[in-house]
């Protein structure tokens, strides 16, 4: 996946589906460095109040812990859930 730091697209992806689909498109990555590179870009667009501290040294099982926090911030709530 091409990581294109346009202005006009960052503005566009603030929207959460796409921001949902861009974690999905991390999740799926095979490749450490290309997951890390994905990880900052989707960190970048984000709002501020979503941005994580994203380690030097990170595993796969720690990307994936910060997708699923970002994606519980970003996704609407689910009504009728009970625990």
């Amino acid at each position: 996946m091409l990581i294109n730091l346009d202005v006009n697209n960052v503005s566009m992806l603030k929207n959460s589906k796409q921001l949902i689909s861009l974690i999905n498109g991390c999740r799926e990555e095979k490749d450490i460095g290309r997951r890390c590179q994905l990880l900052n870009y989707i960190n970048y667009i984000v709002p501020l109040e979503l941005r994580v501290s994203v380690p030097s040294i990170i595993s796969h099982d720690c990307i994936d812990q910060i997708l699923s926090s970002m994606e519980e911030k970003i996704s609407p709530p689910i009504y009728g859930l009970t625990y």
